[in-house]
């Protein structure tokens, strides 16, 4: 397992899929402006 990103570090380069049914890719994203990442845990796990 990796180490955790400190706060306000840059996100490694990464996609991930939407809701849409579309893969997004960070590098695609910050090509028109900045981006927010926010995660938390999903429905089905613990805490």
């Amino acid at each position: 397992m990796s180490e955790p990103l400190a706060i306000g570090s840059k996100a490694p380069a990464f996609k991930a899929p939407a809701s849409d049914d579309r893969t997004y890719a960070l590098d695609d994203l910050l090509k028109q402006g900045a981006v927010a990442l926010v995660f938390y845990p999903g429905n089905n796990t613990p805490g």
